[in-house]
């Protein structure tokens, strides 16, 4: 199995991240993220133009005919990135809605960036198992902005317009400021039932949440060198200093294994490998460990600085946090990768 990037993949990742960017700088987040909705539109509209949001489609539905490797590589630079925006959401959609006949004309408009997806994973099917839900999803990432609620239950996938009657939006506070929560409330609201599988989109869902937490332990650990090597103290660089080298290297060898486990992990889930479903699991923890780890490290090379508001460095960590919860906590993950042993 060949986990190098060839040379489109490559391509894609230089021109996602020139676009990235150009649209984007970690402070932009930070001070963009009070626009309405959570969403910056302009680098949005852009996106979909580029055809992001159907990268994984077939040519024949809209989309650019990849694969989930090529998925990975765009949500590692949107991790690196902190894009705001329901990337995940309608990345899923779009896949939720191909060969769908009924949802042509909403598929097409949720590639071209027209409509917004937020996903609600719900594996012990909390709000409903048919086409009535009822209760209550807490904490879904970007909820305020979706035209439609994804709902991924233990087997079923189901959507619903975010505006249908009987579901209730309220967004809340967030512990990352570039990336807005909402609880939703569903009171028997109409559900449209999907052909798709949860299963096999809850595993796509888990690598690209590892993707973009790849990413945070990528850029955090760039931005920890290149400040070690400009940040003077006692007449030298303090990438100089022990302390400081080697918490670099320790952040390299962190970054280094995610990618490996998470690229194995989208190759495997392509490919149907038997053991895709583990590696999936190992991805999410490796990944998420790395950008924890990464992006607190990060902080504390920064020294002084990287305590205040004003740098970049907390919000890096707190998408990592966030990324933590997203679609099961390490200790979730850990538990399904014990539990053959358990059984034997």
């Amino acid at each position: 199995m060949d986990l190098t990037l060839s040379s489109e993949q490559e391509s894609i990742r230089e021109a996602v991240r020139g676009v990235l960017g150009a649209r984007l700088s970690a402070r932009r987040a930070q001070g963009g993220v009070a626009a309405e909705r959570g969403l910056d539109l302009a680098l949005w509209r852009e996106a979909a133009a580029l055809g992001w949001l159907g990268l994984a489609l077939p040519e024949a539905a809209g989309g650019a005919g990849y694969g989930l490797p090529e998925e990975m590589i765009l949500f590692v630079e949107l991790g690196r990135s902190l894009a705001p925006g329901p990337w995940l959401g309608t990345v899923l959609g779009a896949h939720a809605f191909v060969g769908v006949p009924a949802l042509r004309d909403e598929l097409a408009d949720v590639v071209a960036g027209a409509r917004c997806v937020a996903v609600v994973d719900d594996p012990v099917d909390a709000v409903g198992e048919g086409s009535r839900l009822t209760g209550a999803a807490q904490g879904i990432a970007d909820g305020g902005a979706a035209d439609v609620f994804l709902v991924l239950g233990r087997q079923r996938v189901r959507c619903v317009p975010a505006g249908a009657s009987g579901v209730h939006v309220a967004t809340r506070e967030s512990l990352d400021p570039t990336r807005r929560l909402a609880d939703v409330t569903f009171e028997d609201a109409p559900a449209e039932l999907l052909p798709a599988d949860a299963v096999p989109l809850r595993r796509a869902a888990m690598v690209l949440v590892a993707a973009e937490a790849l990413g945070i332990a990528e850029r955090t650990l760039e931005g920890s060198v290149a400040y070690a090597k400009t940040r003077h103290q006692f007449g030298r660089p303090i990438g100089a200093f022990q302390a400081v080298k080697h918490r670099c290297a320790d952040m390299a060898v962190r970054a280094e294994v995610a990618r490996s486990i998470v690229t194995f992990a989208a190759v495997a889930l392509r490919d149907a490998e038997p053991e895709a479903p583990r590696h999936v699991h190992e991805a999410k923890v490796l990944a998420t460990s790395a950008a924890l780890a990464n992006a607190h490290d990060n902080v504390q090379n920064h020294g002084g600085m990287g305590f205040t508001w004003e740098a970049d460095a907390h919000l890096y960590l707190k998408r990592a946090w966030l990324l933590e919860h997203a679609f099961g906590t390490r200790t979730a993950h850990l538990e399904a990768l014990a539990a053959p042993w358990r059984a034997g």
